[in-house]
């Protein structure tokens, strides 16, 4: 073979190799665009899916109820140490309401900690469900049944809630019965010092 022709089979073989790894990169490339077009697609049926099973209507129900019990709690609270103090005023009174206030501000971090359903819901079909069983979904939760299905969970999740807040409410019982201990204390203290 003459030195022409190696350069020429040479540069063949180096132009196939250049694109061989040019189309590689146009596949690779294309995969990760499809990976994220498909996470895309699947966000988009995810949030359509969220919606014909109604959690934003759930998660306003949640928030409802739960400020509800928080008031009433509150109010339970306030009223105990009413009726065990009557006739205390001024700073003791203040030292009683900031107890209170920073007592209450916990319970509302705490709740405010949790992540929202709605968040849950979506990493847990994305997680479970590929784009078929996603279009499955949504074909069930569009027909009568599935909206059948989806009120029928709605209820069922607020029952749930009406449980959760009760059983919440029932652990900071302890934590209310020490808050009531330190009021005692903070009252005896001034009650002394007033004497």
């Amino acid at each position: 073979m003459r030195d022409k022709d190696k350069r020429h089979d040479g540069s063949l073989a180096l132009g196939t190799l250049l694109g061989c790894f040019c189309s590689m990169t146009l596949v690779a490339g294309g995969t990760a665009v499809d990976a994220s077009t498909i996470e895309t697609s699947k966000s988009i049926k995810i949030e359509k899916l969220l919606t014909l099973i109604r959690v934003s209507e759930l998660e306003s129900e949640y928030e409802t109820l739960t400020q509800k019990y928080v008031t009433e709690y509150e109010q339970q609270i306030r009223k105990s140490i009413a009726a065990s103090y009557p006739n205390v005023n001024g700073d003791t009174k203040k030292e009683i309401e900031r107890l209170l206030d920073a007592f209450l501000k916990d319970i509302r971090q705490s709740m405010g900690k949790m992540e929202t359903l709605h968040d849950h819901l979506k990493q847990a079909y994305s997680r479970t469900f590929g784009e078929d069983e996603l279009d499955r979904l949504i074909a069930h939760y569009s027909s009568p049944v599935g909206e059948k299905d989806a009120g029928m969970k709605k209820s069922a999740a607020i029952e749930y809630n009406t449980m959760w807040t009760a059983q919440f409410m029932n652990q900071y019982k302890a934590r209310v019965e020490k808050l009531l201990q330190v009021v005692a204390l903070v009252v005896r203290g001034k009650a002394k010092q007033g004497a």
